[in-house]
């Protein structure tokens, strides 16, 4: 099994594993006023900076394609700060109670597109987050990205049971580190519960990928493994439990699911009928059970649907109004808690308020008009190519594969979440986004042989696996070994 000594690149996995440390312990709120959000992003710049050192550079490889997307996203919110004269401001869409004051004021200054520049810089800056976790996961190699993932697969135990012991000691416990947060539920490191929860699912598919990975490599199923991946997994469901959140009930049960789709149980020796019946009935178990929770027959004091819920699905057609009077341009990104502000009726006025739309699609549209849209789309496209790639390509025993399954995974739950929450506004779940997006592509190590020189001193020749000295036996060399042996490799 991959260990943090196996990996070609120990400086790149120890910047990886020190980046997710500070977003996991300091990233759990989005909120604009949270102090704690600048840790992840200074932590960000510092690994960014030390991969690019001269003295620890090595050769980055990345898409074109992907550093296109990289720029244009940064783009935006820099364009949205640019000054404009007034007549050009004010030709803008959505700009007219603005107008109104400063017109009242007898003032006419040059304005930027973003209505509230300081929240868009911070939203600029909460973009370095995710880029340099996208970049340290591009430079690492198969076992340095099975331990970033494994790290994940930690914190989100350590955070279940923070929960669990939260909401034991109650509302006011000191264990509940943002002002604003739920506290009659578990929230971990986190301000929100539902983030924990999708956190927590997400792990439950990294527990399953790492059983399989053993199952792969040794043939058979592991006791031990297969003891410490329930409990963890009892652990994590136990977690999200307590987060009280639909929604990670529903990505706990899509987690089982295709983790326990990743498991090369025909491998091991089982056959496939059986291995096809076990799954359809592990489906309908689990399918009743989430209906069972989700109808508030069981467990209903935990996941009864609130008035805040109800309430959010009721303030769609507005925010589609509200992101039709900004469009094409949008009012800046990160400005939803004041541009909406302007828009609530008196009727709707309570002593809370929404610091975000609960859709994140939708305040992308109002916050970031048709460019977000078409980065969103591009994405989205990217994304589906990949998983194409991964699902038709590849040994179905591979781990590499393997890997690349669960990254898709988790992705995808993060993309479905943030139909009904904004799960990448803190900066844990962007950090952990951008590994993900990374650990899609394939390392650098598995490139084409197309490789500067460089590399090759590095001692990469293709996917491989670490002899007792540390160095990479080529997956070709492997193959012709074991061809003549009649035997097949599990890389």
């Amino acid at each position: 099994m991959p260990n943090p000594f196996s990996t070609n690149r120990p400086q790149t996995l120890y910047a990886a594993l020190a980046l997710l440390t500070v977003a996991v312990l300091f990233g759990g709120a989005s909120r604009y006023e949270v102090g704690t959000t600048i840790l992840p992003r200074l932590a960000a710049l510092v690994a960014i900076v030390y991969l690019f050192w001269p003295r620890n550079r090595s050769s980055i490889r990345v898409e074109r394609g992907a550093l296109i997307f990289w720029a244009a996203l940064f783009a935006l919110p820099l364009v949205q700060l640019i000054p404009l004269p007034w007549s050009v401001w004010t030709a803008l869409p959505g700009r007219g109670l603005a107008q109104q004051v400063y017109t009242a004021l007898g003032d006419k200054p040059w304005l930027p597109i973003s209505l509230s520049p300081s929240r868009t810089l911070d939203f600029l800056l909460a973009l370095f987050v995710p880029f340099a976790a996208w970049l340290l996961g591009a430079h690492l190699d198969f076992p340095g990205r099975a331990i970033v993932l494994r790290a994940m697969l930690a914190f989100a135990l350590i955070s279940a049971v923070l929960g669990l012991i939260q909401l034991s000691l109650g509302a006011d416990s000191p264990l509940y580190f943002y002002s604003v947060t739920n506290a009659d539920s578990s929230v971990g490191f986190f301000s929100n519960a539902n983030h924990l929860g999708l956190f927590l699912a997400g792990a439950i598919v990294i527990a399953l990928a790492w059983l399989a990975d053993s199952m792969t490599v040794t043939g058979r199923i592991i006791a031990p493994a297969a003891v410490v991946c329930g409990l963890a997994i009892c652990v994590l469901l136990f977690g999200i439990a307590g987060t009280s959140s639909r929604a990670g009930a529903i990505f706990s049960v899509v987690a089982l699911l295709g983790g326990l789709a990743m498991l090369p149980l025909e491998r091991i020796g089982l056959r496939r009928r059986y291995v096809l019946g076990g799954a359809t009935v592990v489906t309908l178990a689990l399918a009743a059970g989430l209906g069972l929770v989700l109808s508030g027959r069981v467990l209903s004091d935990r996941f009864r649907i609130e008035d805040g819920t109800q309430e959010r699905i009721g303030l769609i057609p507005q925010f589609i109004h509200v992101a039709h009077d900004f469009f094409p341009f949008g009012s800046g990104l990160g400005t939803f808690e004041p541009v909406f502000k302007s828009y609530e009726h008196a009727s709707a006025l309570s002593f809370g308020y929404w610091n975000q739309a609960h859709q994140d699609y939708l305040q992308v549209a109002i916050e970031g008009g048709l460019i977000g849209l078409l980065l969103i789309l591009a994405f989205l496209i990217w994304f589906a190519i990949r998983v194409v790639r991964i699902w038709y390509k590849g040994d179905e025993s591979s781990r590499m594969r393997r890997q690349q399954a669960t990254a898709a995974l988790f992705l995808a739950m993060i993309a479905a979440h943030g139909m009904g929450d904004y799960p990448m506004r803190t900066g844990t779940i962007a950090c952990v986004f951008g590994f993900l997006a990374a650990f899609l592509t394939a390392p650098q190590d598995g490139q084409s042989s197309r490789r500067r020189r460089s590399d090759r001193d590095l001692g990469e020749d293709g996917f491989g696996v670490y002899g007792q000295n540390q160095d990479v036996v080529p997956v070709s060399a492997i193959d012709r070994g074991l061809a003549a042996q009649g035997g097949d490799h599990y890389s």
